[in-house]
């Protein structure tokens, strides 16, 4: 049957002229992980935001992609051995005529945007059914809360409740 099926989607704040090597050693590891998912079906989704939009592009691994990421353990920014034939741009369809469903993560954000780089592959966590919280809840960004209180009162002598 035609169709994907997995896909994971990110955000990032701007739009890259190619898949970021740690994406293909991303999505290459939790397919191995998943050996039931077919490699041509199976997709990446990055949500850029660009000014006054955002820009959505879906790519897929191609077999050598797919060994070179499984293998990979440079998490640098240029690691060694990455190449632009990792991985191929496919087509998408945005349509309100298919039905799918989110699976979110079940204690904590999906959105790690905010919160400088903490999201990494050795995380563990729960997945839900779930319709995702909004790109800017309060859930994604704990720190620009606590800044404001900071900012409202700075000399202010806060109780620690936890002495």
């Amino acid at each position: 049957s035609s169709g994907i099926n997995a896909e994971y989607g990110h955000t990032q704040p701007n739009e890259l002229p190619q898949l970021a090597p740690q994406d293909v050693t991303m999505h290459a590891k939790v397919m191995s992980e998943n050996m039931s998912w077919n490699g041509e079906k199976t997709i990446i989704i990055t949500c850029s935001f660009t000014p006054g939009s955002c820009s959505l592009t879906a790519y897929k691994l191609t077999p050598s992609g797919y060994e070179w990421g499984r293998q990979n353990k440079d998490t640098s920014s240029t690691p060694q051995g990455y190449l632009p034939s990792h991985y191929e741009k496919v087509q998408m369809l945005l349509s309100d005529r298919f039905l799918g469903f989110f699976m979110v993560p079940a204690e904590s954000s999906w959105n790690y945007n905010f919160m400088g780089v903490r999201h990494s592959s050795s995380m563990k966590y729960d997945l839900e059914l779930a319709t995702p919280k909004e790109y800017y809840h309060e859930l994604h960004r704990p720190a620009h809360f606590l800044n404001f209180s900071s900012m409202e009162n700075p000399d202010a002598d806060f109780e620690d409740r936890f002495a």
